[in-house]
């Protein structure tokens, strides 16, 4: 608690120094800007009083008087603020520096010479013009009097003989006095001395200081502000860093807490809820801005046109995509060590749990230059029986870490079946990367440590993977050992208890969706309160034709529902008013509505996602919310909205009838359906042994089509009640299954047909088990592709 205390009071310090440091340069660029202003408006004039009195030097002085006002007032501007830079330190002592003084004073000399050098043009000027005014009125023998009559007539004289003497004409005239003589000479003296004064006035080299200075100030303002933005930086990442600090105390402390509060075991449990509160707010307050960023990065990524914008954006979604990866192994480390972390029990293949860990990883390990090889020993009719999201979260770990620390070379995944009992999964990852120091193999499953903190500087890293990988490792009751060496590589040996069956419990369903459609006209009611995230839902919605109305709490939620019709309903659960949870309670208690609700929410825990399933939401999507995961679940619900559709379209024909009376034909999650119903594995058609791996593969492909198209018209023709079409359809259900010989399936379709025959519609009962048994058929086909490719791709 004193290191606590003592880094508080250090970042109170350090960030109220940079404040005030950041208030001080400002203060400091202000001053230099007020002095730079000035500067700029006085060399402006400088320049313009030399172009002016030059112009009159080289014409003829109209006003010697006003000239040397100008240049009066000019010297006392100059003088003005001279005064106010002298009267007292310009910076303080931090900026003491700065050559700002020494820039004024040299401005101030500079200019104060070439105001004198004007005012000697002047005087110049006007000599020469008297004396050659003189000149002309002895040469034309005007008098004095006579001169002021007729000025104009004497003015053109006097430039004419300014042009000859200048051009080098002698006066000749036998009565040329020595008056007259030495007017001459006065004339070419004054003329080559103005001469002389011109060219200096007017060379490049007498005013250039003026600009000079001028970006001399300017550098110092683009300096000040450069400091001030690194300040500002510095500031920000220490602010950064003191959350991150915070953050982690934060956890050792709890942990320590909860090893101090096992003494007591009410108070062990209170601490436990505090803490999985404080983790599930945590999470819930960090997803909700990140759902905003990223979400607002790809419609940016997507939306730019230019390629520098996209880039950005990338970066963006990486970095917040990295923050939600830390924040996702914090909480999964907090869960198992509160023994939160629970497992799931069903069956799956090694295709289920490497086939998206096969295309994530890949990309990944081909930009490095390296090798991905999975290596599946398990033989193809036999299924896992465990948790398989942990399992492929511990492979992920693993396999991404070796991509991560191998520069060159391969990293392979190999499953094999241990010769235990009873019987066991071993999985080894390989990688030929930089290895593990032998003194440092003990730590690299402590939490919050890897091998060298080099390591961390290079690579990243929480620390938390490994130490994850092997509490679930050691929850699901195996082991895990590693064995490596320092620049050579390092293998990890993983023994899972699994059990195994040769194809006889329900499995999990890993087939992507094929459709990648919406209906026409889809609507979707979106009840979110934060606007930002509406926002990006909404730019999500229409980026793929949704049209999408708003509400911002549930009470708006049910006033909308009361009067309108909804494809889809998009629900958050933290609002005002009305939480989403009641919100979905009464729009299925109360009015009755089957509309497709999915649950949208920065809560991660299982028991939120549990709570909202409860209350009627057919899917929850977790904040921050990526395009492709809602894109995803619209596909996965694409029968049910056209069911709802179709209901609806019926309701006005049916109104007569008792409700409880409809029975429609429903896609039941494949993953509810029992695998021992498929026939598909056992046609003659695919276990021909001379049937060549591609052909198999075109012929289960087109097999997969047909029977989903098939299904799409059953539930459809059974739900418009349309006889005719439905007996025809039933035919070539009937081929397909004589083809590929599905007796089962052949049988129901059969029966289904011979009733359409007679213009009856079958019972719902009935098609319902050939809907089922298409299903099962069509997933068992997938799932017989997957490991086709599977095969192919390991050899």
């Amino acid at each position: 608690m004193n290191k606590l205390r003592l880094i508080f009071l250090l970042f109170i310090s350090l960030f109220i120094g940079l404040i005030s440091f950041i208030m001080l340069t400002y203060s400091e660029h202000e001053k230099v800007t007020e002095y730079g202003e000035p500067i700029r408006e006085l060399g402006h004039e400088v320049l313009e009083m030399r172009d002016h009195i030059t112009n009159a030097a080289l014409a003829r002085v109209s006003n010697p008087y006003q000239m040397s006002a100008d240049l009066v007032a000019l010297e006392r501007e100059l003088q003005k603020l001279r005064e106010s830079y002298q009267s007292e330190n310009i910076h303080s002592t931090f900026f003491k520096h700065l050559p700002t003084a020494q820039l004024l004073e040299r401005f101030y000399n500079a200019s104060m010479a070439n105001i004198d050098t004007l005012d000697n043009l002047i005087g110049l000027s006007v000599a020469r013009q008297f004396i050659l005014q003189s000149l002309t009125l002895q040469l034309t023998g005007v008098s004095p009097t006579n001169a002021e009559v007729n000025n104009a007539n004497i003015d053109i004289q006097s430039e004419l003989l300014a042009s000859m003497l200048i051009g080098g004409t002698e006066i000749q005239h036998s009565g040329v006095n020595s008056e007259l003589a030495n007017l001459y000479k006065t004339f070419t003296e004054l003329n080559q001395q103005q001469s002389q004064l011109l060219s200096q006035v007017l060379s490049a080299h007498s005013m250039e200081y003026i600009e000079h200075i001028e970006h001399q100030f300017t550098d110092l303002q683009d300096q000040l502000k450069s400091l001030i933005v690194k300040l500002i930086i510095v500031l920000a990442l220490l602010t950064l860093a003191f959350s991150f600090t915070m953050f982690i105390f934060r956890v050792f402390e709890l942990k320590r807490n909860n090893l101090s509060y096992q003494e007591a075991a009410d108070k062990a449990e209170k601490a436990s809820e505090a803490k999985s509160l404080f983790l599930a707010t945590m999470s819930h307050e960090l997803r909700t801005p990140m759902n905003g960023v990223l979400g607002i990065a790809q419609i940016i990524k997507e939306d730019s046109q230019s390629a520098d914008t996209r880039k950005q954006a990338q970066i963006i979604i990486d970095s917040g995509q990295h923050l939600v990866t830390i924040l996702n192994d914090i909480l999964d480390f907090s869960k198992v060590e509160q023994g939160k972390m629970e497992l799931e029990y069903s069956p799956f293949s090694v295709t289920d749990v490497v086939t998206h860990l096969d295309k994530t990883l890949t990309p990944l390990a081909t930009d490095k230059g390296l090798t991905f090889t999975i290596k599946d020993n398990i033989p193809t009719n036999i299924q896992l029986i465990g948790d398989p999201a942990r399992t492929r979260q511990i492979l992920f770990n693993l396999a991404g870490n070796a991509v991560k620390f191998t520069e060159s070379g391969k990293v392979e995944v190999e499953f094999l079946i241990a010769p235990t009992t009873p019987t066991s999964v071993n999985i080894l990852v390989t990688d030929t990367g930089i290895g593990i120091a032998e003194d440092k193999v003990d730590h690299i499953f402590t939490a919050f440590e890897q091998a060298e903190l080099s390591t961390t500087r290079k690579f990243g890293g929480t620390g938390l993977g490994l130490s994850i990988v092997k509490q679930l490792v050691e929850l699901m009751g195996g082991t895990i050992s590693v064995f490596s060496q320092l620049n050579v590589g390092t293998q990890f040996t993983i023994s899972l208890p699994l059990e195994m069956h040769e194809l006889e419990e329900k499995v999990i369903d890993q087939t992507p969706t094929k459709v990648n459609e919406t209906l026409d006209d889809f609507s979707v009611l979106l009840v979110e309160d934060n606007k930002i995230n509406a926002m990006v839902i909404r730019k999500f919605c229409e980026s793929i034709n949704l049209t999408v109305e708003n509400a911002y709490d549930g009470l708006q939620a049910l006033d909308k529902l009361a009067s309108n019709q909804y494809d889809l309903i998009i629900m958050d659960n933290h609002m005002p008013n009305m939480s989403g949870i009641e919100a979905i309670q009464k729009i299925r208690n109360e009015l009755k509505l089957t509309t497709v609700i999915f649950a949208c929410t920065a809560d991660v825990f299982k028991e939120a996602h549990d709570e909202f399933i409860v209350s009627g939401a057919d899917f929850v999507l977790t904040k921050p919310l990526q395009k492709n995961s809602l894109q995803n679940a619209i596909n996965e619900f694409h029968h049910q909205f056209q069911v709802n559709r179709h209901r609806l379209a019926n309701a006005h024909d049916l109104s007569d009838k008792d409700d409880s009376n409809i029975t429609m034909l429903t896609r039941h999650p494949k993953v509810k359906l029992p695998l021992t119903e498929e026939e598909i594995s056992r046609s003659k058609l695919l276990t021909n042994d001379k049937l060549e791996m591609d052909d198999k593969l075109e012929c289960l492909t087109s097999l997969v089509d047909e029977l989903e198209n098939e299904i799409d018209e059953l539930i459809e023709l059974f739900s418009s009640a349309r006889t005719d079409d439905l007996c025809r359809t039933l035919k070539a259900v009937r081929a397909i299954a004589s083809r590929f010989e599905m007796t089962e399936v052949l049988e129901l379709a059969t029966s289904a047909e011979q009733i359409t025959e007679h213009h009856v519609m079958p019972e719902a009962e009935l098609l319902q088990q050939l809907v089922n048994r298409l299903m099962v058929n069509s997933h068992q086909a997938t799932r017989l592709i997957n490991k086709l490719n599977q095969q192919r791709k390991t050899g």
